[in-house]
């Protein structure tokens, strides 16, 4: 397997630059099915979490960077902290900044790349939330891997069609109460997250 340690951010001026970007667009200490998002977004689809840590979830970035006209986007791990615990350890952060244009297996490459000194510590084996984002701040995604979930918030409704055909699902659609019911295996408190789903997560317009 290639290695990319080039791509996780080294730099603390450039880190704090994208932690901004991040701090706008989220709620980093609020946790679903609580309301993440601090941007207002209009439109939101969902996904599982294990999908988004795969190529999968190129085409959606690259349909994204079409509509918002970036050409780069982050990855980012918010938890474990990057700054605390990886940065500490292991001398950069757990955030990667690529271009639309990786390459498939670049970017699995790089999600399973890990410190030297801890196998454990990939992006794709220790990162319990993890956010995607752009500069354009017209869409983001959200993973919780603790609920197995993503959620995607758009600006607008500019292509949600697209969307659906990558696999994205709307809030209404059953296999978000499926997975539900799967990971929490108790009817009472899934439609209570669903009820809490709808309430912070239903499109407007919808």
């Amino acid at each position: 397997m290639k290695r990319l340690e080039h791509l996780f951010m080294h730099s603390e001026k450039e880190f704090r630059s994208y932690q901004s970007l991040v701090e706008n667009v989220f709620y980093q200490n609020e946790h679903l099915p609580q309301q993440v998002f601090r941007k207002n977004f209009d439109y939101f689809l969902f996904q599982e979490f294990d999908w988004a840590l795969t190529d999968d979830i190129l085409p959606s970035i690259k349909q994204l960077s079409n509509l918002t006209k970036n050409r780069e986007f982050l990855t980012a791990v918010l938890k474990p902290d990057p700054v605390e615990y990886y940065m500490k350890e292991f001398g950069y952060y757990n955030w990667l900044r690529t271009s639309v244009d990786i390459s498939g297996e670049d970017y699995v490459n790089a999600l399973w790349t890990s410190p030297e000194s801890s196998i454990a510590d990939a992006i794709i084996t220790n990162s319990n939330i993890v956010v995607w984002l752009s500069h354009s701040l017209e869409w983001a995604i959200w993973g919780d891997r603790e609920l197995e979930i993503c959620i995607l918030g758009l600006a607008s409704k500019k292509a949600p069609k697209t969307f659906l055909e990558e696999g994205w699902k709307p809030l209404d659609h059953p296999s978000l109460t499926d997975w539900l019911e799967l990971l929490l295996n108790d009817k009472k408190k899934v439609n209570d997250y669903v009820t809490q789903f709808a309430t912070h997560y239903s499109s407007k317009g919808a």
